[in-house]
């Protein structure tokens, strides 16, 4: 995996400024790839999460399914995410 772009990092710097699509929390918020794109590494296919909906006992990495269940899919939050993003400017 190439490390970002500069334009990658300043594009996954305002994700991180949103506050968690899942729960609200925050910002800041974690960077989260999403995983369900084949190129998903991609900074422009990143949600904000906060630690917990990122990492925590019930997560969108420990308990993926169950997660989405509750708060949506990751393709749902991520075109969220893009437009949250492009009205930041």
């Amino acid at each position: 995996m190439s490390k970002p772009t500069a334009a990658e990092r300043r594009y996954m710097e305002k994700v991180s400024k949103l506050p968690c699509c899942a729960c609200g929390y925050g910002p800041p918020s974690q960077v989260h790839h999403v995983r369900k794109i084949e190129r998903a590494r991609e900074a422009g296919l990143t949600i904000p999460l906060c630690r917990v909906c990122h990492l925590g006992d019930f997560s969108i990495h420990k308990t993926p399914e169950q997660f989405e269940a509750v708060y949506g899919s990751q393709v749902l939050m991520l075109a969220r995410t893009i437009i949250d993003v492009s009205e930041q400017g």
